[in-house]
């Protein structure tokens, strides 16, 4: 017995200096973060504005920390390429994942499919920015209110058509949500990404769109479209005289996109919090803000436990809407 007593104090004792070394060891590495290059992965196409704005971003943080942050480009799959790649290396704030809406909220319900949990696999650690969508038609259109677009789609036998980003995109669910509100007619026509989407309706192929500000201010500044409304609580900078939905009476029709940063469950909280502070520096640059306010991009600062909760409350809004419509991708 006293043998056996003696092993197990020994057993006991080996283990506590595993885990006193572990622990030790982890403090050490979060106490010189960051030692060497930091890898933030983009589900983004590189030359796109969230890429261009993601690496203003980046090299910001990357000054201030004093160590190189590489941006790699990993498109595809609703941000699953992207998760996994950063879900392959160590939880240690040396890879970070920066997506948008859709990657964090949307695409775990829409597709049947998915290979990764936004809330059980990522740590929160800072939102960057977000863009109202402003609600567009054709420069030819001939409804120059949104109370003018209504009433066209219902004197059609099959509405009018809005153009969308994709099927269970933002601008898709944004205009299932205009259409349950006003009862407008709308038949939806899907495209992959804004640009098709945005080209159709210049063309007058298409009857409408909801598309973020940060792609539209350019066409609606060279009278290539007409905008009707704002989908967000307030108006934008960056076109300071169209109304919001909610002015023109029409609530609970509003959304951004936005994008964030976050890191793989388990990194330490202090590297988290270090994280959290240099976008906040990064942020407040005045190349990035300048950078900003010409995109019609409003920077979006919270610390890391107010990002969680934005993220739970994103989810909650959008995944009964998903459901809703039907929408979802193989």
């Amino acid at each position: 017995m006293k043998a056996a007593k003696r092993r197990f104090l020994a057993t006991t004792l080996a283990l506590g200096s595993v885990f006193a070394v572990g622990a030790g060891t982890a403090q050490a590495q979060s106490a010189s973060y960051p030692s060497r290059p930091i890898t933030m992965v983009l589900p983004f196409p590189a030359g796109g504005i969230t890429d261009v704005l993601s690496r203003m971003i980046a090299s910001e943080m990357s000054t201030s920390m004093g160590q190189p942050i590489i941006v790699e480009n990993k498109p595809g799959g609703g941000g699953q390429i992207a998760a996994t790649q950063v879900l392959r290396n160590p939880a240690d704030g040396y890879t970070v994942f920066v997506a948008a809406t859709e990657m964090f909220v949307i695409n775990p319900t829409l597709f049947t499919n998915f290979s990764y949990s936004p809330m059980k696999d990522f740590a929160p650690v800072s939102p960057l920015a977000a863009s109202p969508l402003v609600l567009v038609v054709p420069a030819q259109s001939p409804a120059n209110t949104v109370e003018e677009l209504v009433a066209l789609s219902k004197s059609k036998p099959d509405g009018v058509t809005f153009a969308s980003q994709g099927v269970g995109s933002i601008g898709h669910l944004l205009g299932a949500q205009f259409a349950n509100q006003t009862q407008a007619k709308l038949a939806h026509v899907p495209y992959k990404g804004s640009a098709p989407g945005l080209q159709d309706v210049m063309g007058n192929h298409v009857d409408m769109m909801f598309d973020p500000v940060i792609t539209t201010a350019p066409l609606i500044a060279g009278q290539k479209l007409k905008p009707l409304a704002i989908a967000a609580e307030k108006r934008s900078d960056a076109l300071p005289n169209v109304k919001t939905l909610a002015e023109l009476g029409i609530p609970e029709v509003d959304a951004g996109v936005w994008f964030g940063m976050v890191v793989k469950s388990g990194t330490p909280d202090t590297i988290v919090q270090r994280l959290n502070t240099e976008v906040a520096k990064a942020l407040k640059a005045p190349e990035v803000v300048k950078r900003f306010n010409e995109q019609g991009m409003q920077a979006l600062q919270m610390d890391a436990a107010q990002f969680g909760e934005f993220l739970k409350a994103e989810e909650a809004r959008w995944v009964p809407l998903i459901k809703s419509t039907g929408a979802s991708v193989q």
